[in-house]
This record gives structure tokens, sequence and C-alpha cells, in this order.
């Protein structure tokens, strides 16, 4: 038997981290759409940290099997432990970042949303009463509706999913003339396979003749970079004279960093303890960037200490946080003999 495989989608990571390919993050496939690719006699491959989907077509390039108007649910998962460190806006604990091609061609905007299970509590956010608290489906479709009376004044309530479709579901609390949604999202498979993202793909007509290259697109953390100079055996004068300039801004094609110096008695709670860093002979001194600095992987070159009275370079390439650090402090000891 021969096949003949056409792409029918592709779905890459993008991350300001990162120069190249972002292979952080890994593709898992629930039951539900695995047996959705059976059916379609379609293929998922990951090279590269890209995703594949292929079709098996008759020799003109035809689908076999058209899934046009099916939904491929698609979650993505860490594969790297210190991707909290480099990635902005990335939330923890059970919430999941929902995304779908609308319209077909391109990813919408991700859309927070709480995991729930298959049975489930909800603390209500009013005390008046009565309230009903109604669970609705992605079609706006009611699926679930309890009202709490001021008889039975429950400070939560519970529904029983068992049974339902894995997707989008939104919560409304209505009481008076006030409603409150809470956007949830039940997949108790992706929810153990700890996923924190998911994507869903309806598969258009033209997928098969144009295949669409959808792209997840994370942005790099941005943070203040705080330079911690420890000068052991410099007195108070001639620490005076040792700052941090950047000029490897136009080499690198990047944005300038410009640096305040901030001497030891003004640092603030948010900084590191001067106590901590030097010993009784030492001059601690902080520079930090006076605008917020994006982590990159490739690192900025000619970030250099310098001695401003002589222009002499003390270190040419100061190192920046790498993935590993969950903040964006670096100390720097130098030691004069």
């Amino acid at each position: 038997m021969s096949f003949h495989l056409r792409t029918l989608l592709t779905v890459s990571i993008a991350h300001g981290y990162y120069a190249g390919a972002c292979t952080d993050l890994g593709f898992v496939l629930p039951s539900e759409t695995a047996k959705l690719l059976e059916g379609g006699r379609l293929v998922a491959r990951v090279r590269e940290g890209m995703l594949h989907v292929l079709f098996d077509a008759d020799p003109q390039g035809a689908p076999l099997v058209s899934l046009a108007g099916k939904t491929l649910r698609v979650g993505l998962k860490q594969l790297n432990p210190q991707f909290g460190n480099i990635t902005a806006g990335l939330l923890g604990g059970a919430t999941l970042s929902h995304r779908v091609n609308d319209p077909v061609g391109q990813l919408g905007a991700p859309v927070q949303r709480a995991f729930v299970g298959q049975v489930f509590s909800h603390a209500l956010s009013d005390a008046e009463r009565p309230i009903t608290v109604s669970v609705s489906d992605a079609a706006g479709n009611t699926l679930r509706t309890q009202t709490v009376t001021e008889e039975d004044d429950r400070a939560s309530v519970s529904f029983d999913l068992t049974g339902l479709p894995p997707g989008a579901l939104t919560l409304r609390e209505t009481s008076g003339l006030e409603t409150v949604t809470t956007a949830c999202y039940l997949d108790p498979e992706l929810q153990q396979e700890g996923a924190f993202a998911v994507l869903e793909l309806r598969i258009d007509p033209g997928f098969y003749t144009a295949p669409p290259a959808f792209t997840v697109a994370y942005a790099a953390r941005q943070e203040t970079l705080k330079y911690y100079l420890v000068a052991d055996n410099y007195t108070q004068a001639e620490a005076s004279l040792l700052s941090v300039t950047d000029t490897g801004f136009t080499e690198d094609s990047r944005p300038q960093l410009v640096f305040t110096r901030v001497s030891s008695q003004d640092f603030t709670p948010a900084d590191l303890p001067a106590g901590l860093l030097g010993g009784s002979n030492a001059q601690v001194v902080l520079f930090k960037s006076q605008a917020l600095v994006p982590r990159r992987q490739q690192a900025r070159r000619k970030v250099q200490l310098v001695r401003t009275s002589t222009g002499d370079v003390l270190i040419d390439h100061l190192p920046q946080p790498g993935a590993d650090s969950p903040h964006a402090d670096v100390i720097i000891h130098v030691l004069k003999p």
C-alpha cells in the first residue's frame, strides 16, 4: 500500500528569548484527537519543535478522507522546567491558555481559563441571595444550572460534568441585575498531562490545498537588570570611578542599555542586602538598568565594567542572567591586590 502524505497544517513555537526555534514545549494529543487523526487518515509528527499534521492524499492531491469542519485539540506542556524564568505573563497553577483559529487561517488571542474536573466545586463570588449558577458550553448551550436561595445559604456550588465532552465552558453567577462569568476548561486528560495551553484548530476545506502555518508566540520576560559590584580592597573614592556601560548595542543591533548607579546606603528592600555581598574591605555598588531588559539566550556583547578616570575596561563582557536564574541579579567581584 502506498501513501501520499501532504501537509494539512503546522504549529510552531516562537519565543523572544531564542534567536531560533523554541523546543521548550511539547505537544500533547488527547485520546479524542488521536482517534480523530486515525479516522481522518492523518499523521502527526514533531520535528525540531514543530508539529506537522499530514493527510493521506490520492494521486491528484485530494484527501482520501476529509475532516473539514472537525476540530483538532492540541495541548502544550513544558519540557524545560526553566521556561517560566524566561517567559512573560506565564500563569501557573490550574490556569490554562486557550486559543482557537478564528479566523480559520490564524490563531486568535489567548483566553485564560481555569481547569475544572468532571466533578468540581465553585465558591460563590456574591453574598446576595438568591443566586443562580449555570454552566454552558462554547456554543452557549446551558449544560447545568442550580439556584442557591436564602434558606439554602451555601457558600459554594458543585457540578457533576461526567459524560460531557472536553472543551471550553463558561460559568455564570447571576444575582439581581449582576452577572459574573468565569472562563473554564474541561479536560481531565490534558490536566493530568500537565498541559498549560490548549489549541483548538478547526479544519477548513482550504487547508487541504493551502496548509496554514500556525505560530504560538511567547514574549521574553522583561525585568530590571541589576549588577551588584563588590570591589574588594577598593576605597570608596576608587570604587566611585567604576561604571557599567553598554558599547555593543550598535554591533548587536539592539537598544542601548543605560544604567543608574546606586550606592549601598540607598539600596531599597527590593535590592539584595549590601551587608551580605561583601566584607569589611569591600565597597558594594549597584548598577541597575533604567529600562526593563528582556531575557535573551544570545549574550549581549560589550556591556562592560570600566574605570571612568582612564577609560580602562576591567571586564569586556559582563554576564547576563541565564534561563536557570529566577531573577536578574548578577553579582560581580573585582579585587585590587
